[in-house]
C-alpha cells in the first residue's frame, strides 16, 4: 500500500526565523504524483506542499531483514550477526526474505507487515506467535541404520534434517539406544515466550530488483536480460562445487514459483 501525504507549510510575515507549523492531509493513492497533482490545484496562498510517499511491505515483496531472537532466559538461539548466524543461516548478514511466501512464525509476519524500509523494531511473541507449545508427536523414534546409511554416528545433541514433502525439518538427537534413536523434532525454543529486534534493511518490489537481489544473495556471479514478454535469460559464472549447484537450484526455483510474471527461465553457465 502507498501513502501519499501531503504537508502543509504556512509561511508567516511576521515571522522572521521561518519557523513553520505542519498538518498531515493523509490519503490512499497510487503514488507521488498524484499527491502532488491534486494538491497543487487546492493549495492556498503562503502555503507548500509536500507530498510524501511511505511504502510498506506486502506479499511477494523481496525484504531485506536482520534480526536477533532471544529466549525466556535472555540467550540469543536466532541471529544475522556473530557465529549464529553462520550457524544457522550459513553466513552472517541480513536474510532475503519472500514475505508472505516464505516461512516465518506468525509474530515475526505480524510485525514486519507495517514496517518501512529503515525501520526497526523490538517485539515479545507469546508462545503461539512463536514456535508454539511442545509436541509429543514430534518426538520421533528412528533405526540407528538410517543413520548409518549416510554414514552419521548419532549420538546425543547432535543437530540432523530430514527432507518431508512439507519441507525440511531439523530435529535434535536425544538418546541412543539398541539401534534406536530417539529425535526431537520440536524447536528448541517451543513452548518459550521470545524476543526478538528486527531491522527492515530493504523492499524490492520490482521484477528487476527482485532477480538481482537474488542472485547477489545466493552469491553466484551474473547478470540477466528479461524481456516484456516474461522471458527470462540469466548468465552466471560457473563454479565446480556443491554449494555452485545448490544456489543454483535455488535460484532456479525461486524464480520460476516467487516473481509472477516470470513465464520462462533460459539459465546459461559460462
Amino acid at each position: 500500500m502507498l501513502i501519499a501525504k501531503g504537508w502543509r507549510r504556512n509561511k508567516s510575515a511576521k515571522n522572521t526565523t521561518n519557523t513553520f507549523t505542519i498538518r498531515p492531509l493523509s490519503i490512499k493513492s497510487t503514488g507521488i504524483d498524484w499527491c502532488e497533482n491534486n494538491f497543487k490545484e487546492h493549495r492556498p496562498n503562503n502555503t507548500q506542499f509536500f507530498c510524501l510517499v511511505l511504502r510498506m511491505v506486502e506479499k511477494g515483496d523481496f525484504i531485506l531483514i536482520e534480526l536477533e531472537g532471544k529466549g525466556q532466559e535472555g540467550s540469543v538461539f536466532d541471529s544475522t550477526k556473530g557465529e549464529v548466524a553462520k550457524k544457522l543461516h550459513g553466513k552472517e548478514g541480513p536474510l532475503l526474505v519472500v514475505f508472505g511466501m516464505d516461512k516465518l512464525i506468525s509474530g515475526i509476519y505480524d510485525a514486519l507487515k507495517g514496517m518501512k524500509k529503515g525501520e526497526e523494531k523490538d517485539v515479545h511473541l507469546s508462545i503461539e506467535e512463536a514456535f508454539g507449545h511442545r509436541k509429543k508427536d514430534m518426538l520421533k523414534i528412528m533405526s540407528n541404520a538410517e543413520f548409518k546409511k549416510h554414514n552419521v554416528n548419532p549420538e546425543p545433541g547432535l543437530v540432523v534434517h530430514v527432507d518431508t514433502d512439507t519441507g525440511r525439518l531439523y530435529g535434535t538427537v536425544k538418546s541412543v539406544n539398541a539401534g534406536r534413536v530417539m529425535v526431537d523434532f520440536n524447536h528448541p525454543i517451543a513452548g518459550q515466550e521470545v524476543d526478538y529486534h528486527l531491522k527492515l534493511n530493504e523492499i524490492y518490489t520490482e521484477k528487476d530488483e527482485k532477480i538481482r537481489a537474488l542472485i547477489d544473495y545466493l552469491g553466484l556471479e551474473g547478470d540477466f536480460s528479461l524481456k516484456d514478454d516474461g522471458e527470462l535469460t540469466v548468465n552466471l559464472k560457473k563454479k565446480d562445487d556443491k554449494e555452485y549447484e545448490l544456489h543454483k537450484a535455488m535460484l532456479l526455483m525461486t524464480l520460476r514459483s516467487k516473481i509472477p510474471g516470470i513465464k520462462k527461465v533460459d539459465l546459461k553457465e559460462e
